[in-house]
């Protein structure tokens, strides 16, 4: 069964899921999957930064609270092509859930729904497409993308690691939702 989550805009956060949202950038782990390193920054202006981007429309953030509601993740999109002021129609989803204890619950799969259906449903006007990178080592991740409709469109290699590329149209989704 899939966990129920929810979408929390950034800007509508309390003190206390800003402190949250901040210990997940701060955590090594965390920020190890995002290819990032944690964030040092104070939270204070981690969310004037945040809440900056959000209203200058260079991403849509959103918390992933769960059926309690307590702030377990974040969802966003970001490097919307093309850029604001122009009609975005792409735009690349990145998701986190800060709990590991969480992890392999469907928690990321009930996230990545819920943006989508806020991507191409109530986003005005909606997107043509979305798309994503895991790393290629990331199984899980790439089996609950396939999962909310994403395909593979490329891997490409680095010194490091392999970047596995997804994506997913508007009308890709509609056939699952519809279907």
């Amino acid at each position: 069964m899939t966990p129920h989550v929810t979408l929390k805009p950034v800007l509508d956060f309390t003190p206390a899921e800003w402190r949250t949202l901040h210990s997940f950038f701060r955590d090594r782990e965390l920020a190890a999957w995002n290819d990032a390193k944690p964030i040092r920054m104070p939270e204070w202006l981690f969310r004037r930064i945040m809440q900056g981007e959000e209203r200058q429309g260079e991403r849509a953030g959103f918390g992933l609270m769960d059926s309690g509601g307590r702030l377990i993740g974040n969802a966003e999109l970001y490097d919307f092509r093309p850029s604001p002021p122009l009609r975005a129609t792409t735009a690349t989803l990145g998701i986190m859930i800060g709990y590991p204890s969480l992890w392999g619950q469907g928690y990321g799969r009930a996230g990545v729904q819920a943006l989508l259906h806020w991507a191409f449903r109530v986003h005005q006007p909606a997107l043509d497409r979305v798309r994503l990178t895991t790393f290629g080592h990331n199984h899980r991740a790439q089996r609950a993308f396939a999962a909310c409709g994403f395909r593979e469109v490329a891997r490409r290699a680095h010194p490091e690691r392999i970047d596995v590329h997804m994506e997913i149209t508007r009308e890709e989704w509609q056939r699952g939702v519809e279907g």
